[in-house]
């Protein structure tokens, strides 16, 4: 071997053997990293079936007319006016809800509709103050109320002067169709009679 070429193969060796040294060991070896945790989903809040609740239960289906039954519970009088406070009771097997006003006519004594008498359904009357419709859940037997109030003044403005005789109420729940009677013995004058929505007890109508 010449000397020149043995001269350039120790350099090179050499040079070979320095950049193996300035290599950083550590840069070597490879560290494992623990995976990122994965987001977690939001949990969601359990669904509940339409119409009940949780924390009470089932809620009670609107009263149908076929499970009332109607009595009156008192009245009152006053300045040519009056009210009847009737009473529609749950007969049925199941509870029920009634919401708002019931639907009203009268009949005659042969039990033909007195159309020239309109049943005006208003929250308060002369004998009560306003009462807004709140829904009433009644359990088996048990009651909701509401008023009928009219005045016996003929008006003769409108040229009544003898007022027609009513022999039967009969009712509609909120909703429902079919109907129940009672029979309710009076005499409204000025074409007219004032309704006030269901309500829970009995004292806030006549006098209340």
């Amino acid at each position: 071997m010449r000397p020149i070429e043995a001269m350039t193969l120790v350099g090179l060796a050499a040079a070979l053997n320095l950049s193996a040294c300035d290599q950083d060991p550590a840069a070597a070896i490879h560290v494992a990293q623990a995976p990122a945790a994965e987001p977690q989903a939001p949990t969601r809040p359990m669904s509940v079936p339409d119409g009940t609740t949780s924390e009470t239960g089932p809620r009670a289906s609107a009263c149908r007319s076929r499970q009332l039954r109607l009595s009156a519970e008192g009245g009152d009088a006053g300045a040519g006016n009056r009210v009847a406070v009737l009473a529609a009771q749950n007969v049925g097997a199941q509870p029920c809800s009634l919401d708002g006003y019931p639907t009203v006519t009268l009949l005659d004594g042969q039990g033909r509709s007195l159309t020239e008498i309109r049943a005006e359904q208003q929250p308060g009357n002369y004998f009560g103050g306003a009462t807004e419709p709140t829904p009433v859940t009644l359990a088996p037997q048990a009651k909701a109320y509401f008023d009928i109030a009219w005045s016996v003044v003929p008006n003769e403005a409108i040229g009544e002067r003898a007022c027609p005789d009513a022999a039967t109420v009969r009712v509609a729940a909120p909703g429902d169709t079919s109907v129940v009677t009672l029979a309710q013995a009076f005499a409204p004058c000025g074409g007219r009679i004032r309704v006030r929505p269901f309500r829970a007890t009995a004292s806030d109508g006549a006098g209340g």
